[in-house]
């Protein structure tokens, strides 16, 4: 059999060197042939997608390189492909002892982009999970709640990271937080770690005193929750504000009360991974073997847009401005929805938000069209549309006077950072 075996992964590495070619040169020097290497059907999900696309990116500016195929002519190996490879270098992600021996057999250098303990033993680009778990909860302490929750499965890394940046965070600002690590029954061992069974999570959810606020551990994780909200007959987010991870968009606008989340900047990862592995197969000597990624950004959306205001009238306004962002709407508007007068409204906006309604409105079209000119592709005209400006001149107006520079200049500068 271990013959068979050795027989079967000689073919395989045949069939790779003859489906992998150098024909191009760069520089006078060889095409380096480079392996991606991530755990099978991680292509399938955004995150690993999008490290991909940094690693494209990555090479298409600063690299002379080609991509091993695996035997259906795919530009993607797993690891168990590699012992009989010859390439010169390869990102991907590393979970057992195994895959340590099997890496550390390699002659090319191996760059790892995987949150694991054994993954440190290479050098290594991840994202910075316990910046991600403080993020969360800075956010969920800016709604002005006091009781937390956290939701994860049992086992992995990620997870365990992110729950001790929420919870250190939470703790400094004097709270507690119930942390709830599950582990999916055996019969569901095939589906992904996040499917936590829903009786386990009803329970969970059921047991908890609200309002609060819940960190999950990702996105998919996030929906399950605000399903069994649903289900419970709980508010989102006056009863339970629940903030996810990844910013994967179906997850996140399909669910019950529209999940915000944090994206944890994959693209980021993939693209300083590859400039790693580069200056390793240039014989450089790295300045840090391990790199930490910051999360981006969060992705603003209804299941934490809690508005807590002594005035209902003050909340509503507030939920009609978040809610009609990408419509050209102005204090007329608000006023239509909420019945009293504009003076009454406007003391009250200037005594707890700190500004006028109008100057509320436009914020919060400054930060979608933010968040609309760093995630499309979209043209200056179509971000204006999309953001409420209505016109060029106005987005680049407000721009110019709020950011002091040009929406295209903003758009510029947060890409190269």
């Amino acid at each position: 059999m271990k013959f068979l075996i050795f027989a079967a992964k000689r073919e395989l590495y045949v069939y790779m060197k003859k489906h992998t070619t150098r024909r191009r040169k760069g520089s006078g020097s060889k095409r380096k042939l480079v392996a991606i290497a991530f755990k099978s059907g991680d292509y399938d999900y955004d995150f690993g997608r999008r490290k991909v696309h940094g690693v494209i990116d990555y090479y298409q500016k600063h690299a002379d390189w080609e991509f091993v195929c695996n035997e259906w002519l795919q530009p993607f190996v797993t690891p168990a492909d590699l012992p009989f490879w010859n390439g010169d270098g390869v990102i991907g992600d590393i979970y057992t002892e195994d895959a340590v021996s099997l890496f550390e057999s390699l002659s090319a250098p191996f760059v790892c982009t995987s949150t694991s303990d054994v993954g440190h033993r290479f050098p290594s680009v991840h994202v910075d999970n316990q910046a991600i778990g403080r993020l969360a909860a800075r956010h969920l302490i800016e709604c002005k709640l006091d009781r937390f929750a956290f939701i994860g499965p049992d086992g992995y890394l990620y997870a365990k990271e992110r729950f001790i940046g929420f919870s250190s965070e939470v703790e400094q600002a004097g709270a507690k937080v119930q942390p709830f690590f599950t582990q999916p029954p055996k019969q569901a061992l095939h589906m992904p770690v996040e499917n936590i069974p829903p009786d386990m999570l009803r329970e969970i959810i059921a047991g908890l005193e609200y309002p609060v606020g819940i960190m999950v551990s990702g996105d998919r994780l996030g929906f399950s929750v605000l399903q069994v909200c649903r289900q419970l007959g709980l508010r989102s987010p006056e009863d339970v504000a629940v903030i996810g991870v990844d910013n994967i968009k179906m997850y996140c606008n399909m669910s019950y009360s529209s999940l915000t989340s944090i994206d944890p900047n994959a693209h980021e990862v993939g693209y300083q991974a590859s400039a790693m592995l580069d200056r390793l197969m240039n014989g450089e000597t790295l300045e840090q073997q391990h790199i930490l990624i910051p999360p981006q950004r969060i992705v603003f959306r209804n299941s934490t847009d809690l508005t807590r205001s002594e005035f209902p009238e003050v909340a509503r306004a507030l939920r009609f401005i978040r809610n009609h962002v990408s419509e050209f709407i102005d204090v007329s508007n608000v006023l239509d929805v909420v019945p009293v007068s504009r003076r009454w409204l406007e003391m009250k906006f200037a005594d707890e938000i700190g500004h006028g309604v109008f100057e509320e409105i436009r914020r919060v079209r400054m930060e979608r069209a933010k968040e609309l000119l760093l995630s499309t592709d979209w043209t200056v005209l179509q971000v204006a549309r999309g953001s409420g400006f209505n016109t060029v001149e106005q987005l680049e107006y407000n721009f110019q006077k709020l950011v002091g520079m040009s929406a295209t200049q903003y758009r510029k500068r947060q890409a190269s950072q």
